[in-house]
């Protein structure tokens, strides 16, 4: 019914004409001057100044109409073909864009703002319909998170949503957008989750733009230096801390843990990771740092993390489930005595649901 109004009608002939257009378009373009070469061409102004001025508008015939009228026909032809064509492919382009779906989640956390949604930064070239899912782990305490345990129930209501709008229809036809300012415990506890839900396309804030941005700069070759995975002995728990933004302080750590302590450091802190092939490599570092861990003995790794958003969601995706160790992913809290107070047990190694772990 919507779509027989004028209304819709009006709207869909505007995209249409401001669509981008493919070859048609560009044929059709170059028939409109040779239409109106053709069809003026006989016809001219003349004007002659004799006792007082005058005008006469009349035919030429420089070009002979047997010559004329077919030319025009074949021009005529080809500009509705082209037309015709150029519609054809703009409502394909609606069928596939009706099709296709887009599930955009955004995470906010520690800062009660609502900032610029991240929906409307998708890129246009992600085809499908936007459908915006907030992950708001907000506790209406400015940067004080109140109750950890109540954030959980936030994650697996986001991740029901989303396995709601990802059943209907076919699979490759839903693409997952990811863009957060979430503590890190729950930020790795989405890519834990999300880590098999098809299609994922991760952004984060750029806080020097103030705006979302996609993972599109050049790999600037920085890579995790290995420290301490030859010298914890045979310690069953041990602490994993991966210093990518910022330096996790080993006196920081002593506040918290009593355990032997290996290192996945940048050498440059100060190194950019907005890209998408530096972020697969980090991750495949830290699975392989994992598994190193799983085969000298480790069952339980208690993981703090410094590094911007995005990279804490792709590590979390890249953890193997099944046959790594127990993981803990614990919160940084600078003003607490204990700078490690909480974390979250990740669903992995028999875990079926994540829990909150006290330090």
């Amino acid at each position: 019914m919507y779509r027989d109004t004028i209304d819709w009608s009006i709207r869909e002939f505007i995209k249409f004409l401001f669509r981008p257009r493919g070859f048609e378009g560009k044929v059709a373009v170059a028939c409109v001057p040779v239409l109106v070469t053709l069809l003026g061409w006989n016809w001219v102004v003349k004007a002659t100044i004799r006792d007082e001025y005058s005008v006469e508008v009349g035919s030429t015939n420089v070009i002979p109409e047997w010559v004329q009228w077919p030319l025009v026909a074949l021009f005529v032809a080809i500009f509705v073909f082209c037309v015709w064509i150029g519609w054809k492919r703009f409502s394909r382009e609606n069928d596939l864009r009706d099709r296709k779906r887009v599930i955009v989640m955004e995470g906010r956390g520690l800062r009660d703002d609502d900032g610029s949604p991240l929906t409307a930064a998708v890129p246009s070239d992600i085809i499908g319909h936007r459908i915006g899912i907030m992950l708001d782990l907000r506790q209406r305490k400015d940067g004080v998170i109140v109750d950890p345990g109540d954030l959980l129930n936030e994650v697996d209501a986001a991740r029901r949503t989303i396995q709601q709008h990802s059943k209907h229809g076919d699979a490759q036809d839903v693409t997952l957008v990811y863009g957060g300012l979430t503590p890190v415990p729950m930020t790795f506890l989405t890519g834990v989750i999300f880590d098999d839900e098809g299609k994922i396309v991760v952004m984060d804030w750029d806080r020097n733009r103030e705006a979302w941005r996609s993972l599109d700069s050049g790999d600037d070759g920085q890579r995790f230096k290995m420290e301490g995975f030859q010298d914890f002995g045979s310690a069953a728990d041990v602490v994993l801390a991966i210093s990518a933004s910022y330096q996790v302080r080993s006196e920081n750590i002593a506040t918290t843990f009593d355990l032997p302590v290996v290192r996945l450091s940048l050498p440059d802190l100060n190194s950019s990771h907005w890209s998408l092939d530096k972020q697969n490599a980090l991750a495949g570092q830290f699975l392989e740092a994992a598994k190193f861990l799983e085969a000298k003995g480790v069952t339980t790794i208690h993981l703090l993390l410094a590094a911007q958003n995005s990279v804490v969601f792709n590590l979390g995706r890249r953890y193997d489930k099944r046959n790594l160790p127990s993981l803990i992913v614990y919160q940084y809290e600078a003003s607490n005595e204990k700078k490690y107070p909480w974390g979250v047990r990740m669903p992995v190694r028999g875990e079926t649901t994540p829990s909150i772990a006290r330090a």
